[in-house]
């Protein structure tokens, strides 16, 4: 599709934006099933976006020693089977209730209002 300017640029904006407001809340849900490495946070989101979302690795350890800092996901190196130790993060005490609180407050009223919203102006949009 061949986007006017104005769109492609915001499009482009509104990506980076809302990739660096969500992805902490999506790493501490994505902890939530299981203890992960960087690069497989960054894997199990392309998984679960059906590789229609990525991160920069950069990123993500960025994000991930901001959460380590704040007491929200603890970091523990273990050896690799396959190369170099790794350093594998699970989420805290304080990570689930901040999750908890977030999800309750603001994910679930944001996520009711957009699918009520979307239902309405895009219904056959799956």
């Amino acid at each position: 599709m061949v986007y006017k300017k104005n769109v492609k640029a915001t499009l482009k904006l509104w990506n980076k934006e809302y990739k660096k407001g969500f992805f902490p809340y999506i790493i501490l849900l994505l902890l939530k099933d299981k203890q992960l490495y960087g690069m497989e946070i960054n894997n199990k989101l392309l998984e679960i976006t059906g590789g229609k979302v990525s991160f920069q690795e950069s990123s993500t350890y960025h994000i991930l020693k901001k959460l380590n800092e704040k007491g929200f996901i603890k970091g523990i190196w273990k050896k690799s089977i396959k190369g170099p130790q790794r350093k594998y993060y699970t989420i805290t005490e304080s990570g689930e209730q901040l999750l908890e609180v977030f999800t309750e407050n603001y994910i679930l009223p944001i996520n009711n209002a957009v699918e009520n919203l979307l239902n309405k102006h895009f219904p056959n949009i799956s």
